[in-house]
């Protein structure tokens, strides 16, 4: 397994330099052949908490609707404006929630995604995070090959005030 990286910057609004970062996992075919088989390609590897971007999503579908329906509907009629404003906004809307998510699944490495970044910095940390989470995976490909059998693993008693932090902290 192998991960790629290609790194550009961008002239961003009012003179700001914006990073883009490109990531893509490279398999061999061995590898190709554990994520078919366990579908790891619609794995979740890193789940981002991101509660407004629905939201955002649906507000910018709604507004490029409004405006290409309404341009439209004067050219093409109401119908036609509607249905293809419906057609703009639904795909800006996706758009705009593609672009923004922060959640990364397997099948976003294997075809390869681009990540904005506002500074060098955050561009470093997102390549340490995306090097992180592509030897997670290859950890459990890794295991997944071994997954058949019995394990046995002895839990020993712990001391009794560890045991009883353990217990508080629920693990």
């Amino acid at each position: 397994m192998n991960l790629l990286f290609q790194r550009e910057q961008t002239p961003g609004k009012i003179g700001r330099v914006y990073f883009k970062l490109w990531g893509k996992l490279e398999l061999s075919e061995d590898e190709k052949a554990i994520v078919s088989r366990y579908k790891f390609d619609q794995s979740v590897l890193i789940e981002a908490i991101q509660p407004n971007l629905v939201r955002n999503a649906a507000l910018i579908g709604i507004f490029v609707f409004f405006i290409v329906g309404a341009i439209l509907s004067g050219a093409f009629g109401s119908g036609a404006g509607a249905a293809l404003g419906s057609l703009a906004g639904g795909a800006s809307g996706y758009w705009f929630f593609n672009d923004k998510r922060e959640t990364i699944y397997v099948k976003d490495l294997l075809h390869g995604r681009h990540f904005i970044c506002t500074s060098v910095v955050e561009l470093a940390r997102k390549e340490v995070w995306l090097e992180t989470v592509s030897g997670f995976l290859r950890q459990v490909m890794e295991s997944a090959t071994h997954w058949d059998g019995v394990a046995s693993h002895a839990i020993e008693p712990l001391p009794a005030e560890e045991a009883r932090q353990v217990i508080l902290k629920g693990i």
